[in-house]
C-alpha cells in the first residue's frame, strides 16, 4: 500500500514536471516562435526562389539558343531579311551570352550586304555588351575592319593596341591590321617592323605569317626603285674627273 502511494506520488511529480516543461516550451514558442517560423519560411522561400531562378535562366538560355539556331538557319537558307529581324530581336531580348553574339552575326550580315557603317555600329554594340573577352575582342577588330575606309592609321593603332599588347587570341590579326594601316599610310618602317614580328612569331597562325612575308617582299620591291633612282641621281650629280693632256704647242721648248 505504501509502495503504491509512493509510486503515485512519483507519477504526480513527473506529470507536474512535464507540465512545467510544456509551459516553458510554450512560453519560448510564443516569444521566439514567430522569428523561428519566419526564418524557416525564408529558407524555404529562398530555396524555392533560387530553384525557380535557375529554372528561369535555363529556360531563357534554351529559348535564346533556339532563336539563335533559327536565325542561323535563315541565313543558310538565304532568308536574310528574316535572319536580320530574328538577330535584332535576340539582341534586344536574349540572354547576356547570346545578345552580343547576335549583334556580331547581325553585323556580319550588314557587312556582306555592303552596309559597312551599319555593320560597324552592330560590332561596336557587341563589343560594349559582351562580358566574354573573346567576343569583345572579336567585335572590336571586326568594327575596325568595317570602318576601314573611314579610319586613319592613328585611329586603328589606338583602337587595336590593347589587343596587340595583351594575350588576346586576336592579337596577331590586330597587329597585321595595324601593319596594313601603316603601309596604306606610307609608313613603311612601321609596317616593316610589324610584319617582321609576325613573320617570325612562332605562335602566329600560318596564314598571318604567310601574308606578313608577302608584305615584306612587297615593301622591299617598293624600296628598290627608290634606291635605284637615288643611286642614279647621285651618279649624275658627281662630276667626272678627266686627266688633262698638255697642248701640242706647249710640247716644245720656249
Amino acid at each position: 500500500m505504501f509502495e503504491r502511494s509512493r509510486a503515485d506520488v512519483v507519477d504526480i511529480f513527473e506529470e507536474v514536471d512535464e507540465e512545467l516543461r510544456r509551459d516553458k516550451y510554450q512560453d519560448l514558442l510564443r516569444k521566439y516562435g514567430p522569428w523561428a517560423l519566419g526564418g524557416a519560411l525564408a529558407i524555404i522561400v529562398g530555396t524555392v526562389g533560387w530553384q525557380g531562378f535557375e529554372a528561369w535562366q535555363t529556360s531563357n538560355r534554351e529559348t535564346a539558343s533556339d532563336s539563335y539556331l533559327v536565325a542561323m538557319t535563315q541565313v543558310e537558307n538565304g532568308q536574310l531579311a528574316l535572319a536580320a529581324a530574328s538577330l535584332e530581336t535576340l539582341a534586344d531580348q536574349g540572354t547576356a551570352g547570346y545578345a552580343p553574339l547576335a549583334l556580331i552575326q547581325r553585323g556580319n550580315l550588314a557587312l556582306e550586304q555592303g552596309e559597312n557603317a551599319i555593320a560597324a555600329e552592330f560590332f561596336e554594340q557587341a563589343a560594349t555588351a559582351a562580358n566574354d573577352p573573346l567576343l569583345q575582342d572579336m567585335a572590336e577588330i571586326r568594327a575596325v575592319w568595317a570602318s576601314w575606309d573611314t579610319l586613319s592609321f592613328s585611329d586603328i593603332d589606338l583602337r587595336l593596341s590593347r589587343l596587340v599588347n595583351g594575350q588576346s587570341p586576336f592579337r596577331h590579326l590586330a597587329r597585321e591590321t595595324i601593319a596594313t594601316a601603316a603601309l596604306r599610310a606610307g609608313d613603311h618602317e612601321r609596317a616593316r617592323t610589324q610584319y617582321q614580328f609576325l613573320a617570325f612569331a612562332t605562335d602566329a597562325p600560318a596564314g598571318v605569317q604567310s601574308r606578313a612575308q608577302e608584305a615584306l617582299a612587297l615593301i622591299a620591291q617598293r624600296a628598290e626603285p627608290a634606291e635605284t633612282i637615288a643611286d642614279d641621281t647621285a651618279a649624275e650629280e658627281t662630276p667626272v674627273e678627266t686627266e688633262e693632256t698638255p697642248d701640242a704647242g706647249d710640247a716644245g721648248n720656249d
